[in-house]
């Protein structure tokens, strides 16, 4: 091919926690591939540097479990490799997912620094294999940590890529920066185009001239070509192959085509920072993930991860204001806690043979190793917030029952909690350290038939020690709340619901007089949706959806069935309906015999103070193998040419408008909630537990380029599936439990609004016991304040050397222009302050006149501020 003269091939393993083998023994085969790549980089140390090996360590995780164990020669080995150039470091610990939060980005870069200062290089690259797509946020949080380069490797088997591929782009962020990207082509396919496993130069030949030609046809704009290489056979979680090198040797030597040179993402840079600025375009918008529906076919696990982090925030919120430094041991405790949450939403969920042998040892054991990630970070975070907790309170090991309560509200917004002790508080036997920690707080829900003993508002970043002496309930307005057979009215709502059939009929905004509920659907509020392919229109089940050929799938051809026939289901048969009314509000709730399901139980609480409506699903799921879905649908009455809006790792994205061409918009994952709206109504749906949503209707497998605006569309919270037909999980069964919020408004969209209400519902007021409380006290521990600036995360700085505090601007590009915001921490001087990047290395000083912190947040930025407290006034 003429217009390519050279052939770029950079080797690596494919990184997959627990697809090929067990995760234990992949860490120990990952560690063994670096020894081999150190053997097979020295023996052609003193070639030309066009005729060496070289080796790409694709994520940092790898690495910093080989260290752990490597001796110091071996160590020095390395770093002479690495310093050689012939061994690549990159960026991120592991190929993860749309559940990451931006705490939780920001983690995964945390081994930069430590790598950069060991070995003496810059790490400017990140790499993502397999993963569809990431968060906005992602870019900004790469180019703040330093990172010019993020490269990909798209699978499309199941999934989809934006415009064409390979191309260089620069993707502008959420504040308007720009991460020089290159959009590859899916891993391994320098050595599936050139049939590495032949050891045959002349097939070699005619597989790379069949891609080249292609790329020729298609007027490819670069002199170069940039292809992953894995090994055979399994070309994920491969070693380096010993034979690849020797093959590019030979096709040079017999002139076959462009010349073939070794080669890293560090080279690609230098590469493409020669290319004319006109062969770089810019484009703005989230890269929205397909894959993340993974995220449903294991949703227990997936909740229970999602309240870990919460549990996390709050902990590591307490931790920040301690006297003393954390202690080591609690430090490890964190991190370890965080680790095995990046193992859960790294984009593995189980064994390559998790669908079609799901009963073997095998995939039973990868299964349990994946689930166990989410069950430990759930018991470190649940452990690390009860030691908070207990130690602000100053509880002592052991005491008679608790004179008060301890309230702290972790987060950026003000919240109001409805005050319910647990029984067990009341005993008059001996009360203990171990037996308190026996409850982990965010894995509750509230249960509204306790009685509430009062009402308590606390501000952000604030707690209260209320003594229960104190406490009496708040009184009830007899005029705020009315009940009737088949009908439910707060001051926010009217209900009304068919008690024989359980369908609601109407929910009415008082305030904004809008009739919610789309008349003409097929659904109504709540429903509970089964979804599965029509077993006849076509018996193929998931290749029904999708029938995978990899020859196209490797050279960018969809093989999605756009116009695949589902079959849905509503519950089959309701069990019982009834209402109870609570010191709260009310709660409906139905019981069902549903397709799915042995027992399928809803409630909606309607809430005599606020507008927010608590929706709950407990599912008692079936053993179904069978591809299925399961939503929970809101049809909702809007005009048409309505519009969406989601969060993803903090930031802002309009549906359509803030999304790349061809990336999901059929469903997106929330980080926290979702709103619908036409301007003059609208809908924000938080999503706590279950972050899976389709916008505008039933759109599973459609590749929709942009979603219709026509009226009434339905928002569907989509829980479950086991759509995949590989290492999703073949079926979940077992109880599951489920909640949602939805809030209701008039008027025009706010994202600061949508931002607010998915932290709250995200991130609840803590409630522990204080053993000693004779008398209320209480305090607000940090203040954030600007226009649409959000004080997204505070924790101690991992130096010691001051408080974190993270700041966003959530209004995204909506935000026209850099915003002053103003940090204060009341009760205690501030000595100095610095902006710091992700890694938490100080940019510059910061104006702390008057003892508040005064800097300047880019529009849809995310920053850091580091605080260094004085002496407590």
């Amino acid at each position: 091919m003429a217009g390519i003269r050279e052939i770029l091939v950079y080797h690596h393993s494919h990184l997959d926690v627990g697809y090929t083998h067990p995760q234990p023994v992949l860490w120990e085969l990952q560690k063994s591939y670096i020894d081999q790549a150190i053997e097979l980089c020295e023996s052609t140390a003193g070639q030309a540097e066009e005729d060496r090996f070289y080796w790409t360590c694709e994520a940092t995780e790898p690495v910093l479990r080989w260290l752990e164990t490597a001796d110091e020669g071996q160590v020095e080995r390395f770093a002479a490799c690495v310093r050689r150039g012939q061994i690549c470091l990159t960026a991120v610990n592991m190929h993860s997912t749309p559940l990451c939060s931006a705490e939780e980005i920001i983690r995964s870069l945390s081994p930069v620094k430590k790598l950069r200062e060991r070995f003496g290089v810059p790490i400017r690259t990140a790499i993502n294999h397999d993963i569809n797509g990431q968060p906005w946020t992602f870019a900004q949080i790469l180019l703040d940590a330093g990172i010019e380069l993020y490269t990909t490797g798209v699978n499309i088997h199941f999934g989809g890529i934006p415009f064409k591929r390979p191309s260089a782009f620069r993707w502008t962020a959420p504040d308007r920066k720009q991460l020089l990207t290159f959009h590859g082509e899916h891993y391994s396919l320098f050595t599936q185009f050139g049939e590495l496993w032949e050891n045959d130069t002349a097939r070699m030949r005619a597989g790379l001239d069949r891609y080249l030609s292609r790329l020729e046809s298609e007027n490819y704009p670069y002199d170069f070509v940039y292809l992953s290489a894995t090994n055979i056979p399994l070309f994920d979680n491969t070693p380096p192959d010993t034979e690849l090198l020797g093959m590019i040797r030979r096709w040079n030597a017999e002139k076959l085509g462009p010349r073939i040179r070794m080669a890293t993402p560090e080279m690609l840079l230098e590469r493409l920072k020669e290319l004319p600025s006109g062969q770089l375009p810019s484009y703005s918008g989230d890269w929205t993930d397909y894959w993340n529906f993974g995220a449903a076919s294991s949703a227990d696990e997936t909740r229970l991860s999602r309240r870990s982090k919460a549990a996390l925030q709050s902990a590591e919120f307490l931790a920040a204001f301690r006297e003393e430094p954390l202690p080591a041991a609690e430090a490890d405790m964190y991190e370890a806690a965080w680790e095995q949450l990046q193992l859960f939403d790294e984009h593995t969920w189980g064994a390559n043979i998790s669908v079609t042998d799901p009963d073997s040892d095998y995939t039973k054991v990868l299964w349990g190793h994946k689930a166990h990630f989410a069950h430990q970070a759930n018991s470190l975070s649940g452990y690390l917030l009860n030691r908070e907790l207990e130690r602000f309170a100053g509880n002592p090991p052991q005491s008679g029952k608790p004179e008060g309560t301890l309230l702290v509200n972790a987060s950026p917004v003000e919240q109001t909690i409805d005050l319910r002790l647990p029984e067990y508080w009341y005993h008059e036997g001996r009360h203990l350290t171990a037996s308190r920690f026996t409850v982990h707080r965010n894995n509750l829900d509230t249960d509204w038939s306790l009685p509430s003993v009062g009402r308590v508002t606390i501000p952000p970043f604030s707690w209260k020690k209320v003594p229960h002496a104190a406490l009496s309930p708040a009184a009830k307005e007899p005029a705020a709340l009315k009940m009737e057979p088949g009908s439910i009215e707060t001051q926010y709502y009217r209900l009304g619901y068919d008690p024989e059939t359980g369908r609601i009929g109407e929910l009415f905004d008082k305030k904004a007089g809008w009739s919610m509920i789309d008349p003409d659907s097929e659904w109504t509020w709540f429903q509970y949706v089964h979804e599965m392919p029509d077993p006849l229109a076509d018996r193929r089940h998931r290749e029904t959806l999708f029938l995978r050929d990899i020859d196209k799938c490797n050279n960018s051809v969809s093989c999605w069935n756009n116009d695949w026939k589902a079959r849905r289901r509503g519950a089959d048969r309701l069990l019982s309906c009834s209402a109870a009314e609570h010191d709260s509000g009310v709660t409906l709730t139905w019981v069902w015999e549903a397709p799915g399901v042995r027992r399928l139980e809803q409630r909606i609480t309607l809430f005599r103070d606020r507008p927010g409506i608590e929706m709950r699903a407990l599912l008692d799921k079936t053993d179904d193998r069978e591809p299925e879905s399961i939503y929970f649908a809101f049809p909702l009455r809007l005009k048409a040419g309505w519009e969406a809006a989601f969060d993803t790792a903090g930031s802002l994205v309009r549906l359509d408008d803030d999304q790349l061409p061809g990336v999901s918009r059929d469903w997106v994952t929330a980080d926290r909630a979702i709103s619908v709206y036409d301007g003059r109504n609208g809908v924000t749906l938080a999503c706590p537990d279950a972050p899976l949503v389709q916008i505008g209707g039933f759109n599973f497998g459609r590749e929709s380029a942009a979603i219709s605006r026509d009226a009434n569309p339905i928002l569907l919270a989509w829980p479950l599936n086991n759509y995949w037909d590989t290492n999703f999980r073949a079926s979940q069964p077992g109880t599951i439990s489920l909640t949602y919020r939805l809030f209701s408004f008039a008027g025009t969209f706010r994202p600061e609004e949508m931002a607010r209400q998915g932290i709250e519902t995200s991130l609840p007021v803590q409630q522990f016991p204080a053993y000693a409380c004779a008398k209320e006290s209480g305090g607000t521990l940090l203040e954030a304040s600007g226009d649409g600036v959000v004080a997204t995360y505070v924790k101690a700085a991992e130096d010691g050397d001051g408080i974190i505090v993270r700041l966003q601007d959530v209004r995204g590009a909506l935000g026209a222009q850099a915003v002053p915001y103003v940090v204060r921490m009341p009760g205690r001087s501030i000595a100095r302050a610095f902006r710091v990047n992700v890694l938490e290395e100080n940019v510059e000083e910061l104006d702390t006149t008057g003892g508040e912190i005064r800097g300047l947040l880019e529009a849809g930025g995310l920053a850091a501020v580091r605080v260094i407290v004085g002496a407590s006034s």
